[in-house]
């Protein structure tokens, strides 16, 4: 701590006088030092000031790991929440019931056993006095219990985990004054779609619209876990104030919290201890691939319009998924054209077509979308993997007059993708800028999504169409 940081007051006076004119930054040094022993970095006092702006109600924090957020927001924030400001209803809210319990068991260590808070805030009345002390004692007129807390100030503290209930929920005539989600989704959770949706629909259907509508503080803490997921989503939403915090400042390279890591060989050994991945997801705030990501958002080119005249051939990846369980994967048809572009001497350029097939069906439905598409004119190939079942319906298939080009794959998912991934960065493959979000969520963020069905099909059709338009190498062999 810093002498600053670490300044002693004497009376208990001179300590709140303190903490009023300080705001929260000095209740965490005052009354919770034992928590924040290292010198603050200049990105926690931006986070202490952001905390206690009152014109500043729906915060987004995205700060590395070890980076002491937690702490801040879910620990000393809602305890100075309570008692000094009193904010009526206070809500916690963590990934899992387990988590919220630890908060809540952390804040409940502090009320009842730092002496200081004690002595300031908490004096038990005794039964010699005449009036019970306006000041919030550590007392509650219910028990405490493992998630739910009283103060005998009137302020609840209630924790939650992801996906329960918030909205309705009051305590006594308020709403919920503050509330914080702590870490709301985990790698595991946002793999899938439906998952990160829940979320969001969690997130704007439960939370928001619970908040008290003249005094509701959200603060929302966590990380870039996938350029879908929660946090990625509300810091587009243009709701939110947003404060980043990487180990590494991007732009001088220096790191942001010298006390912690004051030099290069602490930062070495923390970087070999997390691994590469973590260190540029969970230290730099980049969304990686478990395995790495071998296309980023930037290398994506986009078509504004498709050429007027050079068109070759009409090509579609198929990948088959034939169910219609809940747990099936999806069937997906991804299409694209070739177009020689005579201002770049002939050069053949694959144009992804918007709106790809992808559902969860029977074999008939997709060959109706199949047939529907052969039937717009021009030359139509389907490419379709010719392994274990699929041969049963690719044979179906090529009875029903559709045009289908069986290949048997000779490299891994994740191999194909990489033979694809130059032309997707040279230009040489373009993307519509709207109808293929699914896609390219799923080509960027491979490895990392559950479903990836569409960017297989992707990839078959690429692979097919650099071989027959360029005499590229095709990784397969062809029926």
């Amino acid at each position: 701590m810093t002498t600053r940081e670490a300044q002693c007051v004497i009376s208990k006076d001179s300590r709140r006088e303190l903490v009023k004119q300080g705001g929260f930054a000095w209740f965490c040094f005052t009354y919770l030092p034992h928590h924040f022993q290292l010198t603050s970095a200049d990105f926690h006092w931006a986070l202490f000031t952001a905390l206690d702006n009152p014109d500043i109600t729906r915060l987004e924090v995205i700060g590395f790991r070890g980076s002491a957020k937690s702490t801040i927001i879910s620990l000393a924030y809602p305890i100075y929440a309570a008692l000094e400001k009193e904010s009526p209803f206070i809500i916690p809210i963590a990934d899992t019931g387990t988590q919220a319990a630890m908060n809540i068991a952390n804040i409940k260590t502090e009320l009842e056993n730092n002496e200081l808070i004690r002595q300031d805030y908490g004096v038990k009345p005794t039964a010699t006095q005449k009036e019970p002390n306006p000041e919030p004692t550590l007392e509650s007129d219910e028990e405490w219990q493992s998630k739910n807390m009283l103060l005998s100030n009137g302020v609840r503290i209630l924790a939650r985990s992801r996906g329960q209930k918030v909205r309705g929920l009051k305590h006594r005539q308020y709403r919920p004054t503050l509330v914080l989600i702590d870490d709301p989704e985990d790698l595991e959770w946002i793999k899938n779609k439906d998952n990160r949706n829940k979320t969001e629909r969690w997130l704007r259907g439960e939370v928001l619209p619970s908040l008290n509508e003249e005094t509701g503080k959200m603060v929302l803490i966590g990380n870039y876990l996938h350029d879908d997921a929660i946090m990625a989503r509300a810091k587009k939403w243009g709701t939110f104030t947003t404060l980043e915090f990487p180990l590494i400042d991007p732009k001088t390279g220096e790191c942001t919290w010298a006390d912690k890591y004051p030099d290069k060989e602490a930062l070495d050994a923390k970087r070999k201890d997390l691994g590469e991945t973590a260190w540029q997801r969970e230290m730099l705030l980049k969304v990686v691939a478990e395995e790495g990501q071998l296309i980023k958002e930037t290398d994506i080119h986009y078509s504004d319009a498709l050429p007027l005249m050079n068109r070759g051939a009409r090509g579609h990846g198929v990948d088959l998924a034939i169910s219609e369980k809940d747990t099936a994967d999806y069937t997906a048809v991804v299409d694209g054209d070739i177009y020689y572009d005579a201002n770049d001497g002939g050069r053949p350029k694959i144009y992804i077509q918007p709106d790809p097939f992808h559902k969860k069906c029977d074999l008939m439905p997709l060959e109706d979308a199949m047939r529907a598409r052969q039937m717009t004119g021009g030359g139509h190939i389907f490419f379709v993997e010719a392994v274990g079942y699929q041969k049963a319906a690719i044979n179906d298939m090529e009875r029903k007059g559709l045009n289908v080009q069986p290949f048997t794959p000779v490299s891994d998912k994740r191999s194909r993708l990489q033979v694809v991934a130059p032309y997707i960065k040279n230009g040489t493959i373009l993307f519509p800028r709207n109808g293929v979000a699914d896609l390219i969520n799923e080509i960027i963020n491979f490895g990392v999504e559950a479903h990836d069905d569409l960017c297989d099909a992707f990839t078959s059709l690429a692979m097919a169409m650099l071989e027959g338009a360029m005499a590229m190498p095709f990784y397969a062999t062809m029926r």
